[in-house]
């Protein structure tokens, strides 16, 4: 018997997708200064200096997440018939971006290591660490394949985009459709 995944009319799904991404980087924000201030994260001395070994991928990520609620919001233009980018257009822009966040995503990794080595506090490179992997997955799910949550009555499922990503076996998402489609490759 086959699941029967929840559907949403397109238009209510992209309106949805595009708020929620904006949504979800207002809230990532202020959890992080939230936890920097009740916690006491990367607390010392000077309590309101940025950490970049944490705040650095909090902004990769945000800015990944914003590409992406852009990129829904045109959609949603689209499908509302008012002025909106055309997916060639998309296609090339994403492109770039597509680049752009990868350098971002690198650009982190000697920050860490150098982190690491100078034995920065712990809970600022768990953090950073956390929110380096969030960026990553947002970046992939994006610009590769689809790994947003599914939902089964109800309950989201966890496992099958997991397991879709390992296997190779996931859908293209509709950015990279996008993309390839500028790049004469879809």
């Amino acid at each position: 018997m086959a699941r029967q995944l929840k559907k949403r009319a397109i238009e209510k799904e992209l309106k949805f997708l595009a708020d929620f991404e904006i949504y979800g980087v207002l809230l990532f924000v202020g959890l992080y200064f939230a936890t920097k201030y009740v916690v006491g994260m990367d607390v010392g001395e000077k309590p309101f200096r940025l950490n970049w070994v944490s705040f650095y991928p909090l902004l990769v990520f945000s800015v990944i997440v914003l590409e992406g609620s852009f990129y829904w919001r045109n959609k949603l233009n689209v499908v509302r018939r008012k002025k909106a980018l055309g997916a060639l257009e998309i296609g090339r822009i994403y492109h770039k971006l597509r680049w752009f966040n990868v350098a971002l995503l690198a650009g982190y990794l000697p920050l860490a290591i150098a982190a690491a080595l100078a034995e920065a506090d712990l809970s600022g490179r768990i953090a950073g660490g956390l929110l380096y992997l969030m960026a990553l997955i947002e970046q992939i799910n994006y610009f590769h394949i689809r790994l947003s949550y599914e939902t089964v009555n109800g309950a989201l499922l966890v496992v099958e985009p997991l397991k879709k990503l390992l296997t190779g076996t996931g859908e293209r998402s509709h950015l990279r459709k996008d993309i390839d489609a500028y790049l004469g490759l879809g």
